[in-house]
């Protein structure tokens, strides 16, 4: 998968594409479904299969969230282990700045999407709109492709439930910590990713050493609570518990997110975890001793070593 961040000094190395377009925040089950329909005309015209995004995070730069911190589901970096998933042939990363917002859906069409990418089939989800005041739409690209010679999909939603499956919906899910109708929504298991700091070692004093992570703060967080998770780590899958939260036992003010990872010992600061989360497996709560801490941990320990894992992680 060929990755491009700078467009203007770009030149494609394909005559045609089979394009696809969005924040794909997620890539949930309607992203999906979008970039399959991205393969199966690649593969009729013999297309590049290229799906062009923005960084950072559009919400962020329009001011549409009163504060960046849990603005996005999925990271840069996370996104692109994502996407790797999918058999794209490019991902296109646009800077994703107030110019670019401004610029009319024609003109995107005229210079980015047909003169810089040579897309020759465009494929859109249901609500997709670009350019300046969301001219960019469905009908908008029908009328053009007549004028261009270019062909245009459009997606209906996917539902589940009754109910469009969207990234707002998600993160509403996220948010509360069900992160398993979460996954069922993403059609993936929802991680996060962050490097182990040094945090206040008390979990070492108690037989339950924990790496701390710190993560970007424009990612979401799971709702407070201890969940059952895999750790990846080095090509390595763990099982472990994680807790989200501000440690009430210890009356703690900052928001932490510690994993103690089973059937594990070694030094982990300064390396770089991916927590995958399936479980909720409690509310975090506020003990009355340290031994009552570690009485529930342990406890916890085995909910964690028992719980179901998807075989795809060899566990």
């Amino acid at each position: 998968m060929h990755i491009v961040k700078d467009l203007e000094n770009f030149t494609p190395f394909w005559e045609r594409a089979s394009l696809t377009l969005g924040v794909f925040d997620g890539m949930h089950r309607g992203h999906q479904k979008i970039i399959q329909r991205v393969q199966k005309r690649s593969k009729k015209a013999r297309n590049a299969r290229v799906l062009v995004t923005y960084h950072p995070h559009p919400d962020i730069v329009l001011g549409k969230r009163s504060s960046v911190r849990g603005a996005e589901l999925f990271t840069y970096e996370e996104k692109l282990a994502l996407f790797q998933k999918f058999s794209l042939d490019v991902v296109v990363f646009l800077p994703f700045t107030r110019e670019l917002a401004s610029m009319t859906a024609l003109r995107y069409l005229r210079e980015i999407l047909l003169g810089k990418l040579r897309a020759k089939n465009i494929v859109i989800g249901y609500d997709q709109c670009f350019g300046r005041g969301r001219k960019g739409d469905f009908e908008f690209l029908k009328l053009m492709s007549k004028k261009y010679d270019f062909e245009v999909d459009r997606i209906e939603a996917v539902k589940s439930k009754g109910e469009i499956i969207s990234t707002s919906r998600i993160r509403k899910e996220i948010e509360k910590g069900d992160v398993v109708e979460a996954n069922r929504l993403l059609g993936h298991d929802y991680f996060l990713s962050g490097t182990v700091v040094r945090g206040f070692q008390r979990g070492q004093t108690i037989g339950f050493p924990t790496a701390n992570l710190d993560i970007e703060e424009t990612k979401l967080i799971p709702g407070e609570g201890v969940y059952g998770c895999v750790c990846e780590w080095g090509g390595q899958h763990f099982r472990a518990m994680v807790n989200v939260g501000r440690n009430p036992t210890f009356k703690n003010e900052q928001m932490t997110i510690e994993a103690f990872l089973l059937d594990f010992s070694g030094d982990l600061y300064g390396e770089r975890l991916r927590l995958y989360f399936l479980h909720r497996l409690r509310d975090e709560l506020s003990f009355g001793s340290v031994m009552e801490l570690k009485s529930q941990l342990e406890k916890d320990q085995i909910a964690a070593a028992n719980m179901s894992v998807p075989s795809s992680y060899g566990l």
